[in-house]
């Protein structure tokens, strides 16, 4: 994790989802003073595609998307820079992030890269790994902006939860966030052991990094998933943060389309052989 990147990518494909990503990145670069970058991704030439005929639709693209950009920047007082990235979605993302030193990727879930070709960003990049940068899914305008951000963390058993912790941390420093953990109520010994351990490494870290922070315990009423989403609108949450590995169980709940969602992806585990 690189804290000192210093754009926010917006996966642009000129739909109205795009433009709802735009406004959760520049609501998070007025919190950051990073920059934002809007980019294209284009399928390469095809082997006997005409070389004229494409490089002309590159260009009509790249015409195309920075005279959005002067429309963003009208609409929203902010000129974001412009870029067209050509090939595989998910060999053009990763050269963007290393060229350009994202922090993050502000998108729809589904992206329109090149004549109705659409892709879904998370199949693409939920395996371990992938990407070690957040991917918020803007499923929503941004909710009235205050001072700070309010962003609900489902706590999770497994292991790979805490990846999620130098995120927050990073949040709470950088985009000026609040974090409110919820902790599910786990009847099986295993499941609860683990969670009890992710509890105690959260406050350790939390408590070092002088990050403010709540936890509450879900309701013994409801599905944790229905609290989660119950508890992120009473408090008019901004974000629900939440590793990839849980992210399709939310997106079943109804409750998903109101909610923008943090991804994090699970970094690449080194496993040692006892043989």
């Amino acid at each position: 994790m690189n804290s000192n990147n210093g754009y926010i990518l917006v996966l642009w494909d000129h739909s109205n989802e795009a433009v709802t990503s735009f406004q959760h990145a520049l609501m998070l670069a007025e919190k950051s003073k990073f920059e934002i970058l809007i980019a294209r991704i284009l399928k390469k030439r095809k082997l006997f595609e005409s070389r004229e005929t494409f490089e002309k639709e590159v260009v009509e693209e790249r015409e195309c998307l920075n005279r959005k950009a002067l429309e963003l920047e009208a609409k929203f007082g902010l000129l974001p820079k412009t870029t067209i990235a050509l090939g595989n979605f998910k060999s053009a993302v990763k050269k963007l992030l290393d060229e350009h030193h994202c922090s993050l990727i502000v998108c729809p879930e589904h992206i329109s890269i090149h004549k109705g070709l659409k892709v879904n960003i998370l199949n693409e990049f939920s395996s371990y790994g992938e990407i070690d940068i957040p991917i918020i899914i803007a499923n929503n305008a941004p909710r009235q902006e205050h001072e700070t951000l309010e962003v609900v963390v489902p706590m999770e058993y497994h292991p790979e939860f805490k990846d999620t912790i130098d995120w927050v941390i990073l949040f709470s420093r950088k985009y000026h966030c609040n974090f409110d953990f919820v902790k599910p109520i786990l009847s099986d010994a295993q499941p609860k052991k683990e969670l009890i351990n992710n509890i105690y490494f959260t406050k350790q870290v939390l408590d070092n990094n002088d990050i403010v922070y709540g936890i509450k315990t879900a309701s013994k009423m409801k599905s944790f998933i229905d609290d989660i989403y119950d508890f992120a609108n009473k408090i008019e949450a901004n974000y629900i943060m939440s590793t990839t590995l849980n992210y399709h169980d939310y997106r079943k709940n109804p409750m998903f389309a109101e909610m923008p969602f943090i991804c994090i992806n699970p970094r690449k585990r080194k496993y040692r052989s006892f043989n």
